[in-house]
């Protein structure tokens, strides 16, 4: 597996255009693969990718993939192609292999937190077109929270837990190889921020998408190896194709 870094150009009128649509911004970073090179998703890993808005300033993509990519074409695209390279690709197996089970370290999760029932826990589901159950985002910080964390989410708060969350015998986090820690007070080191809706076209014929997005900071600690190995380079939940779901971990600061 590797993993890049590319600092993106915002100056650029195309950066800004790919950055709107998160289905642009895929096909931008599918074609810095050759054609087949890359399945869509293995179980040893899956291309993943995300941008960050750096606190310093600067926004950045991050990409999790099995071969390496090519970026010059991302590069002249939305990045400074008259310049020396700006990006960075290593070899992600290196880290991976030294995740161990008690580790802690601090995460950046941005996810698609979405329900398949109506209720959000009830026994009735809504019918697409198809007689199948539609996706429904999750729209409170507090039911993004507790689609990670479970009913963790609500210990800290005067709120009854909803039975969806209730009625789960692991979180997803747990699910995934990982515990988020909790403070002196009880309450989860995590906090969901850049909640929102992305709505934007898809495919030839311009098919509206709406994808609900947050993004998770905080600290957790490994429960599973494997496990967690197997959400860094296959990725959390729903839309992994248009930049969810990409878990980064770095060293907790001291």
């Amino acid at each position: 597996m590797y993993f890049t870094q590319f600092p993106i150009n915002m100056t650029r009128r195309e950066s800004r255009k790919l950055l709107a649509s998160p289905y642009l911004m895929h096909a931008a970073v599918a074609g810095s693969f050759p054609s087949n090179s890359v399945p869509d998703a293995t179980e040893n890993g899956r291309v993943l990718w995300r941008v960050d808005r750096m606190n310093g300033g600067g926004t950045r993509l991050y990409m999790v993939s099995p071969s390496k990519p090519s970026l010059v074409g991302l590069d002249e695209q939305m990045g400074w192609p008259d310049c020396e390279p700006q990006w960075g690709t290593r070899d992600y197996d290196a880290f991976l292999s030294r995740i161990e089970v008690g580790q802690t370290y601090s995460f950046r999760l941005v996810a698609n937190p979405v329900v398949s029932r109506s209720t959000r826990g009830g026994a009735t589901d809504i019918a697409n077109q198809r007689g199948g159950s539609k996706r429904i985002g999750h729209l409170t910080v507090l039911q993004q929270e507790a689609w990670l964390i479970g009913k963790q989410a609500y210990e800290s708060v005067d709120s009854e837990v909803p039975r969806l969350f209730a009625s789960e015998e692991s979180s997803r986090a747990q699910r995934n190889g990982f515990e988020v820690l909790v403070d002196e007070s009880g309450a989860s080191r995590v906090v969901v921020s850049n909640s929102g809706k992305a709505v934007f076209s898809k495919g030839a014929q311009g098919k509206r998408m709406t994808l609900v997005r947050a993004q998770y900071d905080g600290v957790l600690r490994v429960t599973d190896a494997n496990a967690l190995r197997h959400a860094l380079t296959c990725g959390i939940g729903h839309g992994k194709a248009f930049g969810c779901g990409l878990l980064t971990l770095a060293p907790l600061s001291r």
